[in-house]
């Protein structure tokens, strides 16, 4: 299954922010609540995501797909 760019870009950049307000928000740091979701949500999709984007020439370029076996 591929997910179209677009859908990856737009996931990106909405989840950034939360990022953002981690770093520059100290009463949302020590929430506890709050830093679990980045940690464990919000930083891996955004890394995945970003991960995806940066590698898209390369992973359109090896698509399985369009390599059937014979």
């Amino acid at each position: 299954m591929q997910l179209p760019f677009k859908f990856i870009r737009n996931l990106h950049l909405a989840t950034s922010p939360f990022i953002g307000a981690f770093v520059y928000s100290g009463a949302l740091r020590s929430n506890e609540t709050f830093l679990g979701l980045i940690q464990w949500g919000v930083f891996p999709l955004v890394a995945a995501a970003g991960l995806a984007l940066w590698l898209r020439p390369r992973l359109a370029r090896h698509d399985v797909t369009q390599h059937t076996p014979r």
